[in-house]
């Protein structure tokens, strides 16, 4: 079977970007026989593991579950977690481009399986904020099987002309797992998406930077701002001014780990340019300063520089035909 390797040199902080086709927005892969472990990891795109065989182990931030047949993670961005001690696990991987949530797949905020999967915060004891862990029927996991094959044979082209055929696929997989998630109790009296969430969440994506306010928000919507935190909370379980707070902690983190500019000036772009204010909500949503998480992504491109051997691989069907393996 050919092969093709895909290489990162920083697996702690995957970056779309970086480590896939800059057009591509949806890649998934089928992994027979994934017996490597990785290290804690969290990515900027959200990504789906599925098990159809063998067994693993999987870790989040509240512990280790096993990870076989019909288990499924759904990983939101900025989430982390990690594989280990898997004996031919054979493993499906499903990742696409954050923005797709913001455009092609906004309107999952109005079903509230597909809005449990992609946008609530995880409740609960036991709950990992960011990761929803599903296991998936037998019909139902054949049925998911079949759709991710198919964006498995599309391998990683790029081609604007097959992004109906790829977003179609993703959706039906999007469905398989919405279907398994359909059962679990949930708020009642839940409503689709006010065009006001919509609207906001679009209008703060498109500037970070602008000095947003709830009020400010309310008044650009033409809305009662204490009527809008209401509609944010029972769509997204969480106020607007959290949901941004979050984007720009996200998005402070790529240009740290990313880029060589200055703190200060990514403070400025990310909508807090006050020091001590972006030095506050950084810490508050990574647990570690600014500086010192610079100081670790630098850190570990510097240990792989220097032993190229420690590199992670992946090993992926190549198109092209030739083999190439780790």
């Amino acid at each position: 079977m050919p092969f093709r390797v895909i290489e990162t040199g920083d697996l702690r902080h995957l970056r779309w970007k970086s480590d896939f086709k800059e057009g591509a927005l949806i890649i998934a892969y089928h992994f027979p026989e994934h017996d490597p472990a990785e290290p804690p990891h969290d990515h900027d795109f959200v990504e789906l593991q599925l098990c159809v065989g063998g067994q693993g182990w999987q870790q989040t931030p509240t512990g280790e579950f096993p990870f076989d047949r019909g288990k499924a993670l759904l990983i939101r961005p900025g989430a982390w977690h990690r594989h280990h001690d898997n004996q031919k696990l054979d493993a499906y991987v499903c990742c696409f481009s954050a923005k797709l949530l913001l455009h092609e797949l906004l309107w999952t905020l109005d079903d509230p399986a597909l809005n449990e999967l992609l946008w609530r915060p995880a409740t609960g004891a036991g709950a990992d904020v960011g990761i929803v862990r599903l296991e998936l029927p037998e019909p139902l996991l054949v049925r998911c099987v079949a759709h991710l094959d198919a964006l498995v044979a599309l391998g990683e082209n790029d081609d604007p002309a097959e992004k109906p055929v790829r977003l179609g696929h993703l959706i039906l997989v999007l469905a398989c797992l919405a279907e398994a998630i359909a059962s679990r109790p949930r708020e009642a009296g839940f409503q689709p998406a006010h065009g006001a969430v919509k609207r906001c969440l679009a209008l703060m994506n498109s500037d970070l930077a602008e000095p947003w306010s709830a009020n400010g928000l309310a008044r650009r919507l033409n809305i009662d701002v204490s009527y809008l935190g209401r509609l944010f909370k029972s769509t997204l379980g969480m106020s607007p001014m959290s949901w941004l707070a979050q984007t720009r902690a996200e998005r402070a983190a790529y240009l740290l780990a990313r880029t060589d500019k200055p703190v200060s000036e990514i403070a400025v772009e990310v909508g807090w340019p006050d020091p001590v204010h972006f030095a506050r909500r950084f810490r508050a949503h990574f647990g570690i300063s600014a500086s010192a998480y610079r100081e670790r992504a630098r850190r570990n491109r510097d240990e792989l520089d220097a032993n190229p051997e420690a590199r992670h691989r992946w090993a992926v069907k190549d198109e092209s035909g030739a083999t190439r393996v780790p």
